[in-house]
């Protein structure tokens, strides 16, 4: 009895090790994007079943999680337009060459109306609490 506990314990752990190697860790806590005229929250919890490299595209091939306020990426906090615009890639709706923020919740809130000041509004939505 005791050994096939064990070997099931053994067994359980050896493929769950695999699973949680794979996933990248994410931050616990909220992140606070500052420096326009308010404060964006974005929780990688809700966002979960979301795959990474929708948001953190790949450079070369390769996944590159970097913030997205990384010299080079999203760096021009002030800038409206532009791929290297904050602003531009949380809130564009239609054609930026990636998915933005907004284009995503406006899928979610064609499927699900009632969260559509949740998810897509200015003030008092998930965004902008």
């Amino acid at each position: 009895m005791k050994k096939s506990l064990v070997l099931s314990c053994l067994l359980t752990l050896l493929l769950a090790v695999p699973a949680l190697a794979s996933q990248p860790a994410v931050p616990d806590k909220p992140l606070e994007f500052k420096g326009a005229k308010k404060t964006v929250i974005f929780n990688h919890s809700t966002h979960q079943k979301v795959d990474c490299v929708v948001c953190h595209h790949k450079v070369d091939d390769k996944a590159n999680f970097q913030k997205c306020g990384t010299a080079g990426c999203h760096d021009d906090l002030t800038a409206k337009k532009g791929s290297k615009s904050l602003y531009a890639v949380v809130h564009t709706r239609t054609g930026m060459k990636e998915e933005t923020c907004m284009s995503c919740h406006l899928k979610l809130v064609a499927e699900q109306p009632d969260k559509k000041k949740e998810l897509t509004g200015c003030a008092k939505s998930k965004c902008h609490p």
